[in-house]
């Protein structure tokens, strides 16, 4: 029980991570079934939904922490830079001429930790207003 309570506030992060993958997924699945935009599309629109909920979830339950509108745009670039992180190792993986299985294993198992902590350290941090 002490361990779950010592790593609660990463756990919660992990379970907003899997609802907005969900969700994610779901608005591009819905997206592509009924109005079959180009998949970029359908992938942007579910992204900004997803980002927004993301904020929400996060704001209020992971880190306790007031939404505004600068806390969004610190949340937006630590996700902008995730994404742009989860690309330079699936291509370096790529190009180095590995399974694409081990690039999708070190996304999986090194972006969500690194975007815990600069969400938490960064993003997240009280005001100093």
């Amino acid at each position: 029980m002490r361990l779950i309570r010592k790593y609660q506030q990463f756990l919660c992060f992990a379970v907003v991570g899997v609802a907005n993958t969900t969700v994610h997924a779901g608005i591009v699945v819905l997206l592509m079934e009924t109005l079959a935009p180009p998949a970029a599309i359908a992938n942007g629109a579910a992204f900004v939904f997803a980002n927004l909920m993301s904020y929400t979830l996060n704001s209020r339950f992971t880190f306790r922490s007031p939404m505004s509108f600068f806390g969004y745009r610190r949340f937006l670039l630590v996700s902008l830079v995730s994404l742009a992180l989860t690309l330079l190792i699936t291509s370096a993986v790529e190009y180095a001429g590995l399974h694409y299985v081990v690039g999708l294993l070190m996304v999986i198992f090194i972006v969500p930790v690194l975007n815990f902590l600069v969400m938490k350290i960064w993003a997240f941090a009280p005001s100093r207003d």
